[in-house]
């Protein structure tokens, strides 16, 4: 009796070791955490979302908070499972406005290359209307994964709001056909007292998913200083280079506010002369 306790005893001993081995054995390694990017300098953050379907991230950035008016969107893909940086592959970029009983888009310059300094895509947009209530803009994002040749999209809830001093004109021009014109100050990276860069975006409604650029105006630029009742000499109004861009020198001349004054011709008919966009030195 003595001798099948001692037995018993020593099975029991046995296979308390052998569970432990098992257990130490057969233990998962932590899971892998990817890596999550910092914010470029210089910039914010937009938001980030799955690309469901390519095993991808986007983290998407701008220089500032979105407005309405011309906005430039910079993208970094990152793989899901372990953050690494993507960049081979194809992307894609749409917005669209939901205001319930009907959406729309916007004009956009998509781009599907990286950026060789930053490896982000850049896409820019003309955001037409602020977020309101219920109506809000999305990104749809797309990617085609050429590390696992797969395909996916995701979708960003994004928030724009109206600039102060506004950034964009939207007006209907009854000598071109009526037609519902966007025009966009695309803002210096730093205005100065001097000559300065000074670039407009020109679109039109073609439809709800159609914003063409417009090639065939002509704009004359008188910028003036209300609080002092004077403009500035050396000014040269812009001329379009590409794509709806137009692109000329305005001459700030001393601190304070500036309203910068648009008259747009197509030939040599006048269709609107009522368009300012304010610039505070």
């Amino acid at each position: 009796m003595k001798k099948l306790f001692i037995m018993m005893l020593a099975m029991g001993t046995l296979l308390t070791i052998n569970s432990c081995k098992k257990e130490t054995t057969e233990a998962k390694p932590d899971p892998v955490i990817p890596n999550v990017p910092t914010t470029p300098e210089g910039m914010v953050k937009i938001g980030e979302t799955y690309i469901i379907g390519s095993h991808a991230k986007a983290y998407v950035y701008a220089k500032q908070n979105l407005f309405v008016g011309y906005n430039t969107l910079y993208i970094a893909m990152h793989d899901s499972t372990d953050g690494k940086r993507l960049t081979d592959g194809l992307f894609s970029l749409s917005a669209e406005m939901d205001m319930g009983a009907m959406k729309h888009a916007c004009p956009i310059e998509e781009n599907q290359f990286i950026d060789s300094n930053s490896l982000m895509y850049s896409s820019s947009l003309v955001f037409i209307m602020p977020n309101v209530d219920l109506e809000k803009w999305t990104l749809k994002i797309g990617y085609h994964n050429n590390k696992n040749n797969k395909n996916g999209e995701g979708i960003l809830n994004i928030n724009v709001v109206e600039a102060n001093p506004t950034r964009m004109f939207s007006g209907v021009l009854p000598l071109d056909n009526n037609a519902q014109v966007f025009v966009s100050f695309v803002l210096p990276s730093k205005a100065k007292i001097g000559l300065n860069d000074a670039e407009f975006t020109i679109h039109k409604k073609a439809s709800n998913t159609n914003f063409p650029a417009v090639n065939n105006y002509s704009i004359v630029m008188l910028p003036t200083m209300p609080s002092m009742g004077h403009g500035s000499p050396n000014n040269v109004s812009p001329v379009l280079t590409s794509n709806g861009h137009y692109k000329g020198k305005v001459n700030f001349t001393m601190t304070g506010l500036w309203k910068i004054q648009l008259k747009l011709y197509q030939d040599t008919v006048l269709l609107a002369d009522q368009i300012f966009f304010d610039i505070v030195l």
